[in-house]
């Protein structure tokens, strides 16, 4: 049966976990400057075959979907903010129960699967690096360190050593 305990951040996981947060300055720059290029090289190839409207509309288009990624990214940071300030991660004690390695469009997402009996496990599915996971088996014992809100796994410890991520 797993074992769940709440410990406080230490300071290098605080400093590690402050570390993923990356200033969203540069992606808000860019869903406004962007726009711009096709724009301007459309103006500057043609001298007015397309009506004014048309090349607003696709600036527009583009500037609301660099806005949307800009407000998924901000959403993450924000996750990652309230675990900061809560101060605690979830140590839990189980084993794993399954291995994945999935594919989207040629990128490779690695996750651990918990095994688990009850409610009290907040997440049964942890993304994990490559690394971590090619030194990890299914039904090894593991202890595996999370913060719960953004559930970025901070630490796994297994029989095959210690792995800070």
């Amino acid at each position: 049966m797993p074992t769940l305990t709440i410990e406080p951040l230490e300071p290098d996981e605080w400093a590690r976990l402050r570390g993923t947060r990356g200033g969203g300055l540069f992606l808000l720059a860019l869903a406004f400057a962007f726009p711009a290029i096709p724009v301007g090289c459309a103006f500057l190839t043609h001298p007015m075959p397309y009506p004014l409207m048309t090349l607003a509309g696709i600036a527009l288009i583009i500037a609301t979907a660099c806005l949307i990624v800009y407000l998924i990214y901000r959403w993450g940071e924000h996750k990652v903010s309230l675990d900061l300030k809560a101060n605690r991660k979830l140590v839990l004690d189980t084993t794993i129960a399954r291995l994945d390695e999935r594919y989207f469009r040629g990128i490779s997402s690695y996750y651990l699967n918990v095994a688990d009996d009850g409610p009290d496990v907040p997440r049964r599915r942890f993304q994990i690096d490559k690394a971590d996971y090619e030194q990890l088996r299914n039904g090894e014992h593991i202890r595996i360190a999370f913060v719960p809100i953004s559930g970025r796994v901070l630490e796994i410890e297994s029989a095959a050593g210690r792995h800070l991520i």
